[in-house]
């Protein structure tokens, strides 16, 4: 049947084409409805909202703008843990059950590239000053056999919410996936110039959602995407062979209908960074991609925007999913940007509204420098050629593709390896604060990194290597504590002050990790509701209010954080910490 669905792909292709890539066509762009009042725990529910502008951007139930900070914890995600020769493989490395994680963390080691995710992981974001968590997870885990949800997994979940609750976060949970799945058979087939690739950092679907219909298994070019077996498999998917994408939607579906009416959940990530296969964009984003997002969309929220389809024909453009029944209408719902995105950091598609759901946001992977064209060109980040307008261009180009689309705009992963921090890193948290954007950094822990590490939070890795890439005799090293230190470099970078709720229009803001001082300016009508301005413990500065606003007081928690309380009095305000030495915990 691969016939027929290229075939429909290639009509889908031809009409679409014809109708002027149909998206969403007559869809309302409605605001955000105004939500409960908000609570420090849980957090309050979040929309949203457009400036007087028009420009989209996510809101609490006051209406206020929010900035969600954080980072990406992997602990939850089907890693592969076995050599990269075996045709075995090898079950989730950690416990799937809650109860293994009541007292205490599993013993962790570095067979696995991230160590288990526990409950002190969530204070130790609390005390970075962050206010969300990215949570991977494994459609391999969540659907281990066709049409079964398993409910221990959820349960999983769910208990990693709990302690997000507990400690004032918010949980972005995301369905993630790369090179497709870790359960992509070895081929007896093989090419020119490939070599065998590492399933460490391989994961997503289950091994009965893989169809590469025996291609070869090797990577090109050094990059696990580039796999014919991974354009294979990705591709089946793109166009529902044995109704891959119906089972995935279904999946979904289970997940939304747990968390439906707990606001800790800020929302749902569809499909981390989705790899197009054999296909190219625009094309692949136009006629594959968003409208799959449209249909996850129709089914958890209830949207009804694309059009009823017989099932042979569930993956053209035009075609909606039928309500699930869940009704899940208060979420976020964040899309990531096709992978080709990061490459060239410019829109890949016809930024064209997905849905009528208002509650969409944009999410883009801000890797300049480090996945764009220069860098797999081989230019140095200082003198590369690409892209044209530096760091900005992709925040800029996406500025203007989520207003097109009627979406908010995110930052879903962003980072790089340590010892390009003063450039990559430094730079990606400048644009945001200039754009006004939150995002979650990768990665939160690493026990090892194939190449250099990435964590906030040092491996424990016998010279920062993985186990599986020593020797047979060196694999077996015994527990390990469940991370190493705390990057005191990171920490000054990622300990930032930001608005976590700001009242009002024109606002700016930024902050000096050299010197703590920090500085907002906006303007308010009097009765807005308070700005709140996160201070982490790192930073010591006073805190100051100045035009018209005052600072009516400062929450402080168990590690010495500060939430400081700014009350607009009508017109412009600003917000001031002075400089001071700063107060870093970290190793070197």
């Amino acid at each position: 049947m691969r016939w027929l669905g290229r075939l429909l792909f290639v009509v889908a292709l031809v009409l679409a084409i014809l109708a002027g890539y149909p998206s969403a066509t007559g869809v309302a762009l409605l605001a955000g409805a105004r939500m409960a009042p908000a609570g420090a725990t849980p957090p309050g529910w979040l929309h949203v909202r457009r400036d007087a502008g028009g420009v989209p951007y996510i809101a609490d139930a006051d209406g206020r703008r929010v900035v969600l900070r954080g980072a990406t914890a992997a602990g939850l995600l089907d890693y592969w843990s076995g050599p990269d020769t075996a045709l075995d493989t090898p079950p989730p490395y950690y416990p799937i059950g809650p109860a293994a994680y009541g007292d205490g963390c599993p013993a962790n080691s570095s067979t696995i590239r991230v160590p288990p995710l526990c409950r002190q992981d969530l204070d130790q974001m609390r005390a970075l000053g962050f206010d969300v968590l990215r949570l991977p997870l494994s459609w391999s885990l969540l659907e281990p056999r066709p049409g079964v949800i398993d409910r221990t997994y959820l349960d999983r979940v769910a208990q990693v919410v709990g302690w997000a609750r507990q400690a004032g976060l918010y949980v972005i949970l995301d369905m993630h996936q790369n090179a497709y799945s870790r359960f992509i058979p070895a081929s007896s087939v093989s090419l020119p110039g490939g070599t065998q690739p590492a399933r460490r950092d391989y994961s997503g679907a289950p091994a009965w959602a893989t169809l590469s219909d025996g291609l070869p298994f090797e990577n090109y070019l050094g990059q696990r995407e580039v796999d014919p077996a991974v354009f294979e498999a990705a591709t089946s998917f793109w166009l529902n062979r044995d109704h891959l994408q119906d089972h995935y939607i279904e999946a979904v579906a289970a997940l939304a209908r747990r968390f439906r009416d707990d606001s800790t959940v800020a929302g749902y990530s569809l499909y981390n960074e989705p790899w197009p296969g054999w296909a190219a964009p625009p094309p692949f984003d136009d006629l594959w991609l968003y409208p799959f997002y449209r249909r996850v969309i129709d089914a958890i929220t209830g949207a009804s925007d694309g059009a009823a389809c017989p099932a042979f024909a569930s993956a053209l453009p035009v075609c909606g999913h039928a309500d699930l029944g869940v009704h899940d209408r208060r979420h976020l719902i964040f899309l990531d940007a096709g992978l080709w995105r990061q490459i060239v950091d410019l829109p890949t598609h016809v930024p064209l509204p997905v849905s009528s759901y208002p509650n969409v946001v944009l999410s883009i992977h801000a890797y300049t420098h480090k996945y764009t064209v220069d860098a797999l060109l081989g230019q140095a980040p200082d003198r590369a050629s690409y892209p044209f307008g530096g760091y900005d261009q992709s925040y800029a180009a996406a500025e203007l593709e989520a207003r097109a689309m009627g979406a908010a705009l995110f930052v879903g992963e962003f980072g790089d390896e340590v010892s390009e921090d003063g450039l990559l890193l430094t730079n990606q948290l400048l644009e945001q604060e200039r754009h006004r954007v939150g995002g979650t950094f990768w990665i939160w822990k690493e026990n090892c990194s194939p190449s250099a590490p990435w964590g906030v939070y040092a491996g424990v890795g016998p010279d920062q290597r993985c186990a599986y890439d020593q020797p047979a005799a060196a694999r077996d090293n015994g527990p390990q504590p469940p991370n190493g230190c705390l990057r005191a470099g990171r920490e000054r970078l990622l300990a930032r002050v930001y608005p976590s709720a700001a009242a009002g229009s024109g606002l700016s803001y930024g902050y000096d990790p050299a010197t703590g001082a920090f500085h907002l300016a906006a303007t308010a009508s009097a009765g807005a509701p308070e700005t709140l301005v996160v201070v982490p413990p790192e930073v010591r500065g006073e805190a100051s209010a100045g035009g018209a606003a005052e600072l009516t007081g400062a929450e402080v928690d168990a590690a010495g954080g500060r939430v400081l309380h700014v009350r607009p009095l009508g017109g412009a305000y600003t917000v001031t910490v002075a400089a001071a030495p700063l107060r870093l915990t970290g190793c070197a």
